[in-house]
């Protein structure tokens, strides 16, 4: 598994002042959706681009004034019309991927759903908030460490400071399991702990978890 591709160090924050569980599962929720939304402006940008459409360029010629006058008048309403059907195509594709948009409370309302059914602490100070979610494309995470652990209810009674939640398509069980088994191993490395504890960037702490 090739962290480098689910992390990203815009979606890592170092020693956080955080309290509850529940604020750092927000935390997480607001990096991950801050992320989604990103790609998401980005792909509408491309689409954008791909659709538009350049204005046709002036003709000359030996029609009298009048008729390119009139030429123009009705080439302009014509691509008015064209203009104003792609604008109301794009508002309702634009309205349609605001429906399936993931949001922070969306986000958030996941990982707090799989944190009832068990906790996700794998014990060592370490937490794998995951959840499988509808709308999304390709698995993503993000991280953070806190200055001060809080209560996962981990097996072992330890609290929690290094944690990364884990978001992977609604359909993708398989691959879902074979991520997290892979980066409950990751984390069992002890020195690799330590490390990511001392970490004060997210670069700093991308650096350290992909450097294997």
């Amino acid at each position: 598994m090739d962290l480098s591709v689910l992390l990203d160090p815009a979606r890592i924050k170092c020693q956080c002042d955080i309290q509850s569980r529940k604020r750092a599962l927000q935390t997480l929720a607001e990096l991950l959706g801050a992320a989604l939304r990103k790609t998401e402006e980005t792909a509408a940008v491309d689409r954008v681009e791909m659709n538009g459409c350049a204005e046709p360029a002036a003709k000359t010629g030996s029609a009298s004034g009048e008729r390119r006058a009139a030429r123009g008048f009705i080439g302009d309403r014509l691509h008015g019309r064209r203009a104003s059907r792609r604008s109301d195509k794009q508002k309702e594709s634009e309205r349609d991927e605001n429906r399936n948009e993931l949001s922070d409370m969306d986000i958030l309302d996941a990982l707090i759903t799989r944190e009832r059914l068990g906790s996700t602490g794998l014990g060592h100070g370490v937490a794998l908030p995951h959840s499988r979610v509808a709308n999304l494309d390709s698995p993503i995470a993000a991280m953070i460490t806190l200055n001060e652990g809080v209560d996962f209810e981990a097996a072992d009674d330890q609290v929690v400071d290094l944690i990364l939640a884990l978001l992977v398509p609604e359909d993708c069980n398989d691959e879902h399991l074979k991520i997290l088994a892979a980066l409950a191993q990751r984390f069992n490395d002890g020195d690799l702990r330590k490390t990511l504890r001392r970490c004060e960037s997210g670069d700093e702490l991308f650096a350290a978890l992909t450097r294997l």
